[in-house]
C-alpha cells in the first residue's frame, strides 16, 4: 500500500493533477538566496497559468496562497512550450511552498528552498551530467532515471548538470528525448515534492539554444556566474560549446578572465570559486585531450585561483588531485599535481549516458598519476562545503528504491539512509579538501577508513568506533567553523566511546580522535 501511495503521489507531480500543465523544474539564474526561476510547460491548453507561493503550505487552495506572480517569458522549442515565472524578493535560507495554478485547475502543491545569503552556511550539490540516451532514436533511459530519482532522494541545494541532456536527432526525435528528460527529471521531486534547482551549461548533443529555451539561463550563450551563500562561493557556469565543440571563444574568455580578476585579490574575493562546463580538459575515457579548451581556460585558473571544476563527457566518474598545467618531469598528459596552486577537477559524466571504460594509462586504477580515483560506473558527485572544507563523495546508482528520503527540515549535508558511497579501493569514501592548500586528503584526513559512527545521523548518543588505541587520547568535536564544543578523554586499550550529544545544536560537527601517534577525523550529523 505504502509503493502504491508513493506512486499515487509521483503520478500527480507529474500530471499536474487537474492543472493544464507538466515537466516542473526550477533553475537558479540570479541570488538564489532571494530568487528562483520556476518553470513548467503546458499540458493541453493552459490559459493564465500563476505561481502561487508562501512560507506556509495550503495544499491546493491557491487563493490562499500569500503572494502570486505569473509568466515572464514564454518560450517554444521542438515543439514544447516552456514558461518561466522568476520569482525574486524572497528570504534566505527560507522553505516556500508553491502551486501552479491556470484556468484548468492547479498542480499538486510543491516547495523549493532559498539558499542562506551568508559565508557561515553549508550547502550541499550534485554534480551531474551526460544523461542522453545511446541514440537519437531512442529515448528511455532507466539509468538515467534512477539517478533522478537518487537526486530527489538526497535532496541537495541545488544540482550542476553539466551537459549532454539528451541527444539531438531530428526534429521529431529531439522533441520525444526533451519530453522523455523532462519525464524523467520529475523524479526529483521526491515523495515530498522538492524542487531541486538546476545550474545548466551546454553539452555537445543538445541545439545551440537549448539552455536558454528550456531553462532561461540568462544570457542566450548560456555562460554565466552565480554569488551563493553570500560570499562563500562563486560559481561560473562556461560554455565549452560555444565557438564549437571544445574550441576558445574569444568573448567567453575576456569575459571570464575579467570576472575572475573582479573576485581575486579584492573585498568581494569569495572563499571557494568552482566552475562547471561540458568537455573535460583531460578525459578519464574515451577521448583524447583536449588542449586547445585547456590552453584558453587553465592559465586564467591558476591565475585567479580557481579551485574545483566539474567536468563531463567522458561518460564516466573522476576525481584528480589538485593539478596544474605543466610539462615538467613528473607532469602526465599535460599537468602535475600541486596541492598550493591546484584545482581539482572532477565529473565525468556518469548519470545515464552509455559508460565508456575508464583509461589504464598510468596503472590498472588510475588514468594518470594526478588521478585520485576513476570507475566506469553511473552516479553522480554529492558535494557539502563550508568555508573551511569541501567534501566529496561519488553516489552510485545502486539499490536505489531502497534509499531513503531526506526532509525537507533535514540539517544541511544530510544523507539518505540506504545510500551507497563509492569507495575507491585502497582509498576512502570521502574525499575532503580545505581551504587555503587543497591538502592531500589521506594526510590530513581519514574519514571513515578506520572510524565507524553510528547512527548516522544521530540524536541523543553517538557511538565512534576505531582502532585499539595504544595510548591514552581524546576526543574532540568541533563544529564546522572549527568551533570546539566538547573534550572526551579515551582510555588506552579501547575500541569505541559512546558520547552524548543531546546538548548540542542540529547540525554536522567534526570529531578528531587525537592520540600521541595520529589523529584520525569523521563527521557526525546531530538532529533533534
Amino acid at each position: 500500500m505504502k509503493k502504491i501511495f508513493l506512486s499515487l503521489i509521483l503520478l500527480a507531480f507529474a500530471t499536474g493533477v487537474m492543472a493544464g500543465t507538466q515537466y516542473y523544474r526550477a533553475v537558479f539564474r540570479d541570488d538564489p538566496s532571494t530568487t528562483i526561476d520556476i518553470e513548467w510547460s503546458p499540458s493541453g491548453t493552459s490559459t493564465s497559468p500563476t505561481v502561487y507561493y508562501d512560507i506556509v503550505g495550503h495544499g491546493t487552495t491557491y487563493a490562499s496562497y500569500a503572494y502570486n506572480h505569473g509568466v515572464d517569458r514564454s518560450q517554444s522549442q521542438y515543439s514544447i512550450t516552456n514558461e518561466f515565472s522568476r520569482l525574486t524578493g524572497l528570504t534566505p535560507n527560507t522553505i516556500y511552498y508553491f502551486v501552479i495554478h491556470d484556468a484548468s485547475g492547479t498542480s499538486a502543491m510543491m516547495n523549493f528552498k532559498t539558499l542562506p545569503d551568508n559565508s557561515s552556511s553549508e550547502i550541499s550539490f550534485v554534480s551531474c551530467g551526460d544523461s542522453r540516451t545511446s541514440l537519437p532514436t531512442s529515448s528511455t533511459n532507466t539509468d538515467r532515471a534512477n539517478n533522478f530519482t537518487l537526486i530527489g532522494k538526497i535532496r541537495p541545494d541545488f544540482a550542476t548538470f553539466n551537459g549532454d541532456f539528451i541527444y539531438e536527432g531530428t526534429s521529431g526525435e529531439t522533441t520525444t528525448n526533451w519530453e522523455a528528460w523532462l519525464t524523467d527529471w520529475q523524479n526529483t521531486l521526491g515523495s515530498i515534492g522538492h524542487i531541486v534547482p538546476l545550474i545548466p551549461v551546454m553539452g555537445n548533443h543538445e541545439g545551440s539554444t537549448d539552455m536558454y529555451d528550456f531553462f532561461d539561463v540568462p544570457i542566450s550563450n548560456a555562460y554565466d556566474a552565480l554569488q551563493i551563500g553570500g560570499n562563500l562561493l562563486r560559481l561560473y557556469s562556461l560554455n565549452s560549446e560555444l565557438s564549437g565543440e571544445a574550441v576558445c571563444d574569444a568573448t567567453e574568455k575576456s569575459w571570464l578572465s575579467n570576472d575572475l580578476a573582479l573576485y581575486t585579490g579584492t573585498a568581494s574575493e569569495p572563499y571557494w570559486k568552482f566552475a562547471h562546463y561540458h568537455e573535460p580538459f583531460v578525459p578519464h575515457a574515451n577521448y583524447s585531450a583536449f588542449t586547445t579548451l585547456s590552453a584558453c581556460w587553465a592559465p586564467l585558473f591558476l591565475t585567479y585561483k580557481m579551485n574545483l571544476c566539474c567536468e563531463a563527457h567522458a561518460h564516466c566518474l573522476a576525481i584528480s588531485y589538485p593539478i596544474v598545467q605543466s610539462t615538467a618531469t613528473g607532469s602526465d598528459h599535460g599537468f602535475i599535481k600541486d596541492t598550493v596552486n591546484g584545482t581539482v577537477y572532477m565529473g565525468e559524466g556518469g548519470t545515464g549516458a552509455p559508460l565508456y571504460s575508464v583509461y589504464t594509462y598510468y596503472n590498472s586504477t588510475h588514468a594518470y598519476n594526478w588521478t585520485r580515483c576513476d570507475t566506469s560506473m553511473f552516479g553522480m558527485e554529492y558535494v557539502c562545503m563550508n568555508n573551511q572544507e569541501i567534501d566529496i563523495r561519488i553516489v552510485e546508482e545502486v539499490n536505489v528504491s531502497s534509499v531513503g528520503q531526506v526532509a525537507i527540515t533535514d540539517p544541511e549535508c544530510t544523507l539518505p539512509s540506504g545510500i551507497s558511497i563509492w569507495k575507491p579501493s585502497g582509498g576512502t569514501p570521502a574525499i575532503i579538501y580545505y581551504h587555503g592548500t587543497l591538502t592531500d586528503v589521506p594526510n590530513k584526513y581519514q574519514e571513515n577508513q578506520m572510524l565507524h559512527v553510528a547512527p548516522m545521523p544521530a540524536k541523543d548518543m553517538v557511538t565512534i568506533s576505531y582502532p585499539k588505541l595504544n595510548d591514552d587520547a581524546r576526543i574532540e568535536i568541533y563544529t564546522s567553523l572549527g568551533e570546539l564544543m566538547k573534550t572526551i578523554p579515551v582510555a588506552s586499550g579501547s575500541e569505541f566511546k559512546e558520547i552524548s550529544i543531546a546538548d548540542l545544536d542540529a547540525g554536522t560537527y567534526i570529531a578528531h580522535i587525537i592520540s600521541k601517534t595520529e589523529t584520525l577525523s569523521c563527521k557526525i550529523v546531530h538532529v533533534h
